[in-house]
């Protein structure tokens, strides 16, 4: 069975045992429709799905035992379950783009630049490490792409609108800074150690953010109206871990989040147009205007 094979087997196994609890014969049956739907072979014996079992636990964190009472299997952990969604999103992503050139030109690809991910194992381990590392950084916002050697303490990767960033301590002047993966360029990874900057909890410290600026905007209590159309959307994919619904209609929707009201938040909530509107707080609501008026005169 190829690798493949093995890591997808892995994937439906969770993907059955979360939907519910079932039995072997049940998680068989799974596996074979999928066996034909997808012309492979997924289909096991009892030894090896609890080889399959003990390798989930292993490397997904995710525990899987036999209630003896229902005869079923079932999913009693499930440790870090967005981490988990994200490889295994990331495994079919990979496998639609690997399958035969006949089927992958219906596959329209973005054209982006690259996100700077080859640079994630080497930032992980000097993480892990406390090693100083040192690396060429290229600005976005400096004429001719200013590129200066940064020397930093590497804290943490954090995920931010579909890019990644760096989260390190200046070695120098000590202040803690972000940096785009895919303007990181010549890492160099040293074997001096740093010692951890203490109370610094780099979860904390982005808690209240929309992305990755922290600009010391406090958090505040922030109600947004939507249309009926935007709120299936912004459901789906939430502007903040705080996002709650306050009331909803078959014609619109109310969310409350308590964040920071910063700069990259007030730009998506610009991109929205007019299918959101700031009902709190009166600062928000005024800033917007402001920039919508100010945008209306560069059309005039």
């Amino acid at each position: 069975m190829s690798k493949k094979q093995f890591i997808k087997r892995h994937h439906l196994i969770i993907n059955k045992l979360r939907s519910n609890p079932c039995s072997f014969k049940d998680l068989q049956d799974y596996l074979e429709k999928h066996s034909i739907d997808e012309e492979e072979n997924y289909v096991i014996s009892k030894r090896t799905y609890e080889r399959d079992v003990n390798e989930i636990r292993d490397i997904y964190k995710i525990e899987i035992e036999y209630n003896r009472s229902q005869n079923v299997y079932e999913i009693v952990s499930d440790a870090d379950e967005v981490k988990t969604d994200r490889i295994i999103e990331s495994f079919q992503i990979f496998n639609a783009l690997s399958i035969s050139d006949s089927v992958s030109n219906h596959i329209i690809i973005e054209k982006r630049k690259v996100l700077g991910t080859e640079n994630m194992h080497g930032l992980l381990h000097a993480i892990k490490n406390k090693f100083e590392i040192q690396f060429t950084h290229e600005k976005f916002w400096k004429a001719n792409n200013e590129k200066k050697t940064r020397t930093v303490y590497p804290l943490a990767l954090k995920e931010a609108r579909n890019r990644w960033y760096l989260i390190a301590q200046d070695s120098k002047e000590g202040v803690f800074k972000t940096f785009g993966l895919d303007r990181i360029s010549n890492l160099d990874i040293s074997r001096k150690k740093f010692e951890h900057p203490k109370n610094f909890n780099p979860a904390e410290k982005f808690k209240y953010s929309f992305g990755i600026i922290t600009d010391g905007t406090k958090p505040e209590k922030i109600k947004l109206w939507l249309s009926h159309d935007q709120a299936d959307y912004i459901k789906s994919l939430p502007l903040h871990h705080s996002q709650k619904i306050v009331s909803e209609n078959e014609k619109e929707c109310v969310i409350e989040l308590f964040m920071s009201p910063t700069y990259d938040f007030i730009m998506e909530l610009l991109s929205i147009g007019q299918e959101v509107k700031v009902l709190e707080p009166e600062s928000l609501k005024n800033k917007m205007i402001e920039m919508l008026e100010a945008t209306l005169k560069r059309y005039k």
